[in-house]
């Protein structure tokens, strides 16, 4: 993973921390526990006492104050520079995995946009070498945390707007 992947902002043409736009949807942040308990577990009294919210919901962790939505707590906090423990889906960001879908026959995460606010996805000036970048994050962390399994992933051209859907009946079922 290169040294560009800490921090907000990352991809050619983002204005990052000048942008008008959010990249950070803080109520939206979530992983599966499997990835909580590979990346997380062991810093959540850390997390905690710097004011990130950590609730478990059904095989979801939700995230809040994690961001003012331009400064990552993940990595202003990190106690290991090497290491970027932010979610899966904030380190890929503007693109979202489709948690619910993901084929583990066939080894194959569909990749969504998380929604139309980044002007780059606007604008459609994402770069191919952003993609492969997302593109190596999926298959290194899918990787770890399911035992070396090697994923393809499948860029989806479109906003998933179930990843708001889903959210909402998680709160409305707790």
């Amino acid at each position: 993973m290169s040294k560009k992947q800490f921090k907000e902002g990352k991809i050619t043409g983002c204005l990052g921390s000048k942008c008008n736009k959010c990249c950070c949807d803080d109520d939206l942040v979530e992983e599966w526990i499997i990835e909580y308990m590979a990346f997380h577990d062991r810093m959540k009294d850390f997390l905690i006492s710097k004011g990130i919210k950590i609730e478990f919901i059904n095989d979801r962790v939700k995230y809040r104050n994690c961001s003012d939505g331009k400064e990552c707590k993940f990595i202003k906090y990190s106690t290991n520079k090497e290491i970027d423990s932010r979610p899966i889906d904030c380190k890929i960001y503007p693109f979202i995995v489709d948690w619910n879908m993901v084929n583990f026959d066939k080894k194959i995460v569909n990749l969504y946009y998380w929604d139309n606010d980044c002007p780059m996805v606007k604008n459609k000036t994402i770069s191919e070498e952003f993609k492969k970048e997302v593109e190596e994050i999926i298959k290194n962390d899918f990787s770890f945390l399911f035992h070396g399994a090697r994923f393809k992933v499948k860029f989806m051209d479109k906003v998933f707007k179930k990843h708001r859907f889903y959210n909402f009946q998680l709160k409305l079922n707790s």
